[in-house]
């Protein structure tokens, strides 16, 4: 009797593994939506990429994609005549990257392993390049940023979208104040075309590679 009950609890204890197992994916599921549409309130992608005039057709470089937050809603913009390059260091995020890619039967976006320093895009072929929570969490932001400029078409822009700790959370460390990113633009040989500050969490950079004038040379020579 006594070992029947043993195997009568065993069995119920498996039941209960079995429908936690289950139901583990869906609770993780509906965790990570609810945290995308919360991020979603706050850093209000469709009002950023309109902000930035991000259309159909366009070629972008996204520097540290990640699994695709950001990624995903720029595929979505710029439509299958666009293309989406996306970089990140880690390959298990651009796995992750590509099984999504996959579910969604999503083709504009293309994932790019990058280095330190370098994000490894195809060269003079982008209308822009993004980074989205990115340039604080970069070990060599000068050369990384150097590095973007041949990846440029004329006229093209790098977009920075990073959390101003003075509007949110304080001066951590973490984050860079707004004076920081701006130094690191100027460094990098950027002219700040404008800064957006209308969310409420974060900042928006826009800047392009500065003209470097050739000297004239003496025809009187």
């Amino acid at each position: 009797m006594k070992k029947k009950s043993i195997l009568l609890g065993s069995n119920h204890q498996k039941k209960i593994v079995s429908r936690f197992s289950l139901f583990t994916p869906l609770l993780l599921f509906l965790l990570f939506t609810s945290a995308q549409c919360q991020r979603d309130q706050w850093q209000q992608p469709e009002r950023v990429m309109d902000s930035l005039y991000i259309k159909p057709g366009m070629v972008i470089g996204e520097a540290g994609a990640g699994e695709g937050y950001f990624t995903f809603k720029l595929s979505q913009r710029i439509g299958d005549r666009g293309i989406i390059y996306a970089n990140d260091i880690n390959q298990d995020k651009l796995d992750e990257l590509q099984k999504q890619m996959k579910r969604d039967s999503v083709t504009n976006i293309f994932p790019v392993l990058g280095k330190i320093e370098d994000p490894c895009f195809p060269d003079s072929l982008l209308d822009m390049v993004i980074m989205v929570y990115v340039i604080h969490d970069v070990e060599k932001p000068v050369d990384f940023l150097k590095n973007i400029k041949s990846y440029l078409k004329p006229g093209a822009a790098v977009v920075i979208v990073d959390r101003d700790p003075d509007k949110f959370g304080g001066r951590t460390g973490h984050f860079l104040p707004r004076e920081e990113v701006e130094k690191l633009l100027l460094e990098s040989g950027y002219t700040i075309n404008k800064i957006m500050t209308f969310l409420s969490r974060d900042n928006i950079y826009v800047a392009y590679p500065q003209i470097i004038e050739e000297p004239q040379l003496n025809s009187d020579g």
